[in-house]
């Protein structure tokens, strides 16, 4: 009868790393991201830029001049953001005829290479909007780029006659097509008023959802990977991912396989890992993911499947030896999800480390997120 150690050394890592990239690649997970941000000086673009992206994202200095208007921030191979600007200037029709020429060149490249996304950022503090913002909101229209009227500072919208300035806001640009969900009042950092009262941090999440459902779908996944403000719109798209990649599993055993073959669900099982440390934005080593997948059935053999459905052929009377084991579709699908839902819990409690760039994972730290006893359970009940 064939042990746990020979099962494994069939399992060809080497060969299911290989099926990963095309996996990955076909999933969009490195798809790249270009915001744009707009505003007069003193607005506070780069607070808001930093509250989302992280603590020093926005530099001063540290762009590259794209034109004399707009500057580019390359924050990573797949994330730039373009900051506009001279909104607030005399000779605005002239800046934004070299804004129009510079979006004009940008649209005519590849998806991956346009301006995904547009935050226009009006100061709350200042009751009032700048020449430039109603001809860029018609410009970004025209080249079909989705455009948030961002408020920031957002503090008091009601002046002393009770008027809101968001109100008036949303009508000022409702004639170019914003419609009112569009204009969000945002405060990027808490802040105490006279009386030592705090006020909070507010809008990022409305502003972060709303910026998701407008972009485009390989460009959704890039905003959640970039984004370190919102633990739960990472989460909850995590999940969404857990889901796909335990239902391919499912399929995949659809017809009961050798456990000889359990090489089969390796690939799609590396994949979910690899996808899942994107979205928390860590890059993950073939040796991290070895030791990630060899974590999950805490035993000698190295591999998830030959692990812990090994061990769950055992306990499940009638299903046979290891050497002449079938791994069904319900075991299959039902592993793949608990050992996604443990790798979730355990980026979910590192989240701060991660946004700080801190964090690495490892098999130790995986290994507090594996409840045994409930994983067998729920593979006896598959």
């Amino acid at each position: 009868m064939a042990n746990i150690d020979q099962a494994h050394k069939e399992i060809d890592l080497t060969g299911a790393f290989e099926k990963v990239q095309k996996l990955l690649k076909d999933s969009g997970i490195n798809a790249k991201l270009n915001v744009l941000i707009a505003g007069a000086a003193g607005v506070g673009k780069s607070t808001l830029i930093n509250a989302i992206f992280g603590k020093e994202t926005a530099q001063t200095g540290q762009g590259s001049a794209v034109t004399q208007e707009t500057k580019e921030y390359i924050i990573n191979e797949n994330f730039s953001i373009f900051d506009t600007k001279g909104l607030e200037a005399d000779d605005f029709q002239n800046t934004m005829a070299k804004i129009e020429n510079f979006l004009a060149e940008k649209q005519k490249e590849k998806t991956d290479e346009q301006i995904h996304i547009a935050w226009l950022c009006i100061s709350e503090p200042s009751r009032r909007t700048e020449n430039g913002e109603k001809p860029l909101v018609r410009l970004l229209k025209k080249y079909n780029i989705s455009t948030l009227i961002v408020i920031t500072k957002a503090e008091q919208d009601k002046d002393e006659k009770g008027e809101k300035f968001s109100d008036k806001v949303k009508k000022i640009f409702a004639e170019y097509g914003t419609k009112e969900d569009e204009v969000i009042r945002v405060r990027a950092i808490s802040i105490e008023d006279d009386d030592g009262h705090i006020k909070p941090v507010m809008g990022i999440d409305e502003l972060l959802k709303k910026t998701y459902e407008l972009l485009p779908k390989a460009q959704q996944q890039a905003l959640i990977r970039e984004q370190k403000a919102d633990k739960e719109l990472k989460k909850k798209e995590a999940t969404k991912w857990v889901n796909y990649h335990s239902g391919i599993a499912g399929a995949i055993a659809a017809n009961p396989i050798p456990f000889s073959d359990i090489a089969l669900l390796l690939p799609q099982q590396l994949a979910m890992m690899y996808q899942l440390s994107r979205i928390y934005n860590i890059e993950l080593s073939k040796e991290n993911a070895t030791q990630l997948i060899t974590a999950f059935g805490a035993t000698i053999a190295t591999g998830f499947a030959a692990r812990v459905v090994a061990g769950a052929l055992k306990l499940i009377p009638g299903v046979g030896t290891i050497a002449g084991g079938a791994i069904g579709a319900g075991v299959a699908s039902t592993t793949t999800k608990l050992m996604g839902q443990a790798y979730i819990s355990y980026l979910d409690a590192n989240f701060k480390e991660i946004a700080q760039g801190v964090f690495k994972p490892s098999e130790e730290g995986y290994k507090k997120y594996l409840d045994k006893k409930e994983i067998q359970a729920q593979i006896e009940k598959a």
